[in-house]
């Protein structure tokens, strides 16, 4: 959920390097019950062979340490603590230096919530205004986005791709500072042709993506990086598009 963020893009700019110079953290093996929330409940890390599970491993370690979990009217568990930090690392695994820099705090609700000074209930959100520096998630919504990687719903994801729209300075479904320039026009092209598609009921993407652009952006990765098979078989040109700007050749 978007909404009402547009004046603190500028909070989020660049996403900040988390590998300085040729030194790197050391972490150590992440407790045995953190590998079993991964393993039974994350299928982007089930994909990984040995090597990479490890390097996503440590990138959970690394994310817990620099953000503050608050529950709202709950007790925050090790199984939302994981979750939300497979969200993250998922939507920054493929650039290794890169980490979200300013978001300081995740608050969990027991379920969906009202988004402040408003009478609208959401299951996500990054914050806005006085709630600057923190995403409020929906705890039922957090678990169901990662029991089904068939639906293309995954809040955590969702919200993580909205930071990485900020870096930019902008929130347009553009990411700028990722892509190349010479990219941006066909991806816009593309993004219009894909909503005018679910507009007229012909795509399986679920119509939220239809909502703007900046929705367009998160609805499609959270498909991208759950069911990249199914992305593949039905939206080639999407996938390869998608695939481009996430998995980059070169190291960044």
């Amino acid at each position: 959920m978007i909404n009402l963020i547009y004046s603190i893009a500028k909070l989020f700019q660049g996403l900040k390097r988390r590998i300085n110079g040729n030194k790197s953290e050391i972490y150590r093996q992440i407790p045995i019950q953190w590998k079993s929330i991964l393993r039974h409940r994350v299928q982007f890390y089930n994909r990984l062979d040995a090597d990479r599970k490890k390097d996503f491993e440590d990138r959970i370690q690394y994310f817990l340490s620099s953000v503050r979990f608050i529950g709202i009217k709950t007790q925050v568990t090790d199984i939302d603590r994981i979750l939300v930090a497979a969200g993250a690392v998922i939507t920054l695994f493929g650039f290794r230096k890169w980490h979200f820099s300013n978001l300081q705090e995740i608050l969990i609700h027991p379920a969906d919530f009202i988004i402040p000074g408003t009478d609208k209930k959401v299951r996500g959100l990054v914050g806005y205004g006085a709630m600057e520096g923190r995403m409020m998630l929906s705890r039922k919504a957090l678990i169901e986005g990662f029991y089904n990687d068939s639906d293309g719903k995954n809040v955590a994801i969702h919200e993580f791709i909205h930071i990485m729209d900020m870096e930019d300075g902008k929130v347009d479904g553009v990411l700028s500072d990722i892509m190349n320039e010479m990219d941006i026009s066909p991806w816009m092209h593309l993004i219009h042709q894909k909503m005018s598609e679910i507009e007229q009921g012909r795509s399986g993407i679920r119509k939220y993506g239809a909502a703007n652009e900046i929705e367009f952006l998160s609805v499609v990765s959270e498909l991208f990086f759950e069911n990249p098979d199914k992305m593949e078989k039905e939206h080639p040109e999407l996938f390869k598009a998608l695939d481009a700007i996430f998995n980059p050749s070169k190291e960044v």
